[in-house]
């Protein structure tokens, strides 16, 4: 064990031995030894105790139960526990005071329960530890209800184990509580230790996490919450300042394709059309626009793809069979290889035409739902913040187009919709988002991009005068 693991072990158990019942909130940056911390304290506990109950529970069963219980097995597997260690229903497990009383299935003992939102798990009881392992992703109410009153009756330590999300999680709440109450009698109950700690002291760990900062850069927000422990706030700007100078390219806008082996993408947000009644105007104002965005592949040091965003159509209104008869006229003039469209909606009828004009190896349609939009965002955000996405600069681009993008990638906001997932939007009183979705799209298209094999071509030497041999 790091010396970290041992301070907390030490304040937990020194809880649990003099029937304190503090509530300790851990955080530790993922692989740190969260999860290995909690089983060395499982089988301290049921080799040390005569009698009593643990129970543990994490947000899903499996795989999350599961791994702590093999976790915890392999740790009764010493020489002085194998033969009296003993499991019952597949989430109890416990060890008798000797191998001769191992069938009878007496002495202390652990629970291992789900913590989602369906599980029945009322009527159990904590009399020695009730852990909640990833508690920001366990619901507030569920803990309240069901898991907080098992360590009721006997006053039993609590401990709550997890990473940053955001400020209104189970684990942000409980740990804000005890730094104040930390500042009321000076008695520590949170513990906090990000990728640095381990980093000082194992030089893979560090190399580890470096090389995932550069490739996904500083505030990404994996980064942020699962090695900086740094929360993001419900709702908020998705760029910085920062991140909007990353995002901006040093390369021109292109009116027509430059060179006919370079390698284009593109994507399309498709927006409404308009059927005016007769004697009207079509009426714009209020109507997302179809953006189509077209982006030069090229390759960075380190051979991953970096997108070039050189081209933007925005059609308002357009009817549909002109918006499908001008995006695949866009295809063919640009010799587009991969086109990512928004089925959502309509938008399923014009991707299944441009799948069948175009070939399914050319279109891939992306279906708009949470989990899906989610992954959009933070892959968007890692393109930006790594360097690899690119807008094009605002000398030879159309001004309405240009000042229109960088509006909406000024005024995006990111919104936390559940736990885990991240929204990306542009606020309704503030405008659009189709050029953003739009930008985002293009991540899609190298999602799982390779550089296209280059034709080789063998150069023999040939014979100069005086012997020399050169290429």
């Amino acid at each position: 064990m790091y010396d970290y693991q041992v301070k907390i072990a030490d304040a937990i158990i020194d809880s649990v031995l003099n029937h304190k019942g503090l509530t300790f909130t851990i955080m530790m940056a993922r692989q740190m030894g969260k999860n290995e911390t909690s089983a060395i304290l499982e089988s301290y506990l049921l080799y040390c105790m005569p009698d009593g109950s643990i129970v543990k529970a994490a947000p899903t069963f499996k795989p999350q139960v599961l791994a702590s219980r093999m976790r915890l097995l392999k740790m009764l597997e010493s020489q002085h526990t194998r033969d009296r260690a003993w499991r019952s229903y597949g989430y109890i497990i416990g060890l008798a005071p000797t191998a001769d009383l191992r069938d009878a299935q007496i002495g202390p003992r652990i629970f291992l329960f789900s913590a989602g939102p369906e599980a029945n798990i009322v009527g159990a009881t904590a009399s020695l530890l009730l852990e909640i392992d990833e508690a920001q992703d366990v619901a507030i109410d569920k803990f309240d209800r069901d898991l907080r009153p098992m360590a009721s009756t006997t006053n039993a330590t609590t401990v709550l184990y997890g990473t940053a999300w955001s400020d209104d999680t189970l684990l942000a709440i409980v740990r804000a509580n005890n730094l104040e109450l930390e500042r009321e009698d000076g008695i520590k109950r949170h513990f906090e230790y990000d990728w640095r700690t381990l980093a000082a002291i194992n030089p893979n760990y560090r190399h580890f996490v470096e090389n995932e900062i550069r490739r996904l850069g500083e505030e990404h927000i994996t980064i942020r919450t699962q090695y900086r422990l740094l929360t993001i706030s419900g709702a908020g700007f998705l760029l910085n300042e920062v991140q909007r100078h990353l995002l901006k390219g040093g390369h021109d806008w292109e009116a027509t394709p430059n060179d006919e082996e370079d390698y284009y993408v593109a994507s399309c947000d498709l927006g409404g059309e308009d059927r005016p009644k007769q004697g009207q105007e079509a009426q714009h104002t209020k109507r997302d626009s179809t953006v189509v965005s077209i982006a030069k592949v090229t390759m960075n040091e380190l051979g991953l793809p970096v997108l070039n965003v050189v081209h933007q159509q925005i059609w308002t209104g357009m009817h549909y069979l002109e918006q499908y008869a001008q995006i695949t006229a866009i295809c063919e003039y640009w010799s587009i290889k991969k086109l990512i469209v928004d089925r959502t909606g309509l938008g399923e009828v014009m991707a299944a035409l441009l799948e069948a004009k175009l070939g399914d190896e050319k279109v891939e349609s992306f279906q708009f739902t949470r989990p899906s939009k989610s992954k959009l965002t933070y892959q968007f955000l890692s393109l930006v913040n790594s360097g690899r996405l690119k807008m094009y600069k605002q000398d030879e681009a159309p001004d309405e187009v240009y000042q229109e993008a960088w509006r909406q990638l000024r005024l995006a906001r990111y919104s936390v919709p559940s736990q885990g997932l991240l929204s990306m939007y542009v606020d309704q009183a503030d405008g659009h988002d189709d050029i953003l979705i739009s930008v985002a799209l293009l991540g899609e298209a190298v999602r799982e991009w390779s550089a296209p094999a280059q034709e080789a071509a063998v150069i023999r030497p040939r014979r100069l005068y005086g012997g020399e041999s050169r290429y």
